[in-house]
């Protein structure tokens, strides 16, 4: 049974990125963009959470939490880029995406996801993230 359940999970990854393969270049470096923003917004909520008390103290420089935010930004792009788009230049034989690109835009949805719920959540209490 465990086979059988492995071929039906590739084969849905497979799927996957053959969509995302199918996908205009502009569109997988804009779609790979929006995700890097979008879960580097979620990350900075975090960040925020974690470091505010510090930064209240001044034991914390107050650029820090943005600072950090805006490093594992580019890093995420960077992952992005290497998953959806690829390094590779050979003209003979273009890149495809495959399951990273999958895995990527799977944590894009689910970033979405959370950061909608705590957009919600902080609505219905009186305070937004």
């Amino acid at each position: 049974m465990t086979n059988q359940t492995n071929l039906v999970t590739e084969s849905r990854i497979r799927l996957w990125a053959d969509r995302l393969a199918r996908l205009p270049h502009l569109t997988r470096v804009v779609l790979a963009l929006a995700i890097a923003l979008e879960l580097t917004v979620l990350l900075s909520v975090v960040v925020d959470r974690l470091l505010i008390g510090a930064v209240v103290d001044g034991d914390v420089d107050p650029m820090t939490p943005a600072l950090i935010a805006a490093v594992f930004g580019v890093i995420l792009y960077g992952v992005g880029w290497w998953a959806m788009i690829g390094f590779d230049s050979d003209p003979r034989r273009p890149w495809e995406p495959g399951a990273p690109a999958v895995v990527y835009t799977a944590a894009g949805a689910a970033g979405l996801v959370i950061l909608a719920a705590l957009a919600l959540f902080g609505l219905a209490f009186g305070y937004l993230l």
